[in-house]
């Protein structure tokens, strides 16, 4: 993951300000009740980031939310407030505690890189599930969707603040997609500031790569189209724990 939400983390939710997070977790709850078979109702996000998925679970579930960048947990602290937050990185986190559902959403799990640090996290993901509960993992474009090339903008206009971030997508290796995010940020009374070091490299894995790592994690696997709302994939692996 980039490491500059420490300078970024307060504009993220700006430049994904268009994204329908209310809506999106409406549907993943609906996913969740048609799935579920353990009784409880603790939630886990994984890759939580600012807590915009978490501040809807939360009039669901309890919540826990668990991310890498401390910058992002703060903001997610102010809106999330009812959620338990913990540092941690989604490969080796241990919470000594089980949960009805695990969730890692919006493409997070393309951090991972490499078949075995994905079947790593899954299964770190099932053994903090209960049993009968319910894993989501929004994957990240498969490699035959993935044009390299292909430029993209997002943008934020507001009377004292207007943002711009550019990036040209590039492939690296075999299956690793690279985006350079070029940012310019003018702010009222402030210099403009361009920052182009925000660097994001996410792995494109398989149909097959993503059942097999429910499959030896211990989990009922199968995919699902969700509605449509992007930015992201509408696509959504569900793996369920046998009681």
């Amino acid at each position: 993951m980039s490491l500059h939400y420490d300078r970024l983390a307060r504009y993220y939710d700006l430049i994904y300000a268009g994204k329908d997070y209310e809506s999106e977790t409406a549907d993943q709850i609906r996913l969740i009740a048609e799935h579920q078979r353990s009784t409880g109702n603790d939630l886990l996000e994984v890759a939580c980031g600012t807590g915009r998925y978490l501040e809807h679970f939360g009039k669901v579930f309890n919540c826990t939310g668990l991310d890498l960048n401390p910058p992002m947990l703060e903001i997610a602290r102010e809106r999330a407030q009812s959620a338990r937050l913990v540092a941690g990185d989604m490969l080796d986190f241990d919470l000594g505690a089980q949960f009805d559902v695990v969730a890692c959403l919006f493409s997070s799990i393309g951090y991972v890189h490499g078949i075995r640090n994905l079947r790593k996290a899954v299964r770190n993901f099932a053994r903090h599930l209960k049993p009968g509960g319910v894993a989501l993992l929004s994957p990240w474009v498969r490699k035959e969707n993935f044009v390299a090339g292909s430029p993209h903008l997002q943008t934020y206009d507001s009377p004292d603040l207007k943002l711009a971030v550019a990036v040209v997508a590039e492939l690296k290796g075999k299956s690793l997609s690279r985006m350079r995010f070029h940012w310019l940020i003018a702010e009222r009374d402030q210099p403009v500031r361009y920052l182009d070091d925000d660097v994001h490299e996410l792995a494109m894995y398989s149909h097959e790569d993503f059942l097999d790592a429910l499959q030896r994690a211990g989990l009922e696997g199968k995919l699902v189209r969700m509605p449509d709302r992007p930015p992201g994939s509408p696509w959504m692996y569900v793996g369920v724990k046998p009681l």
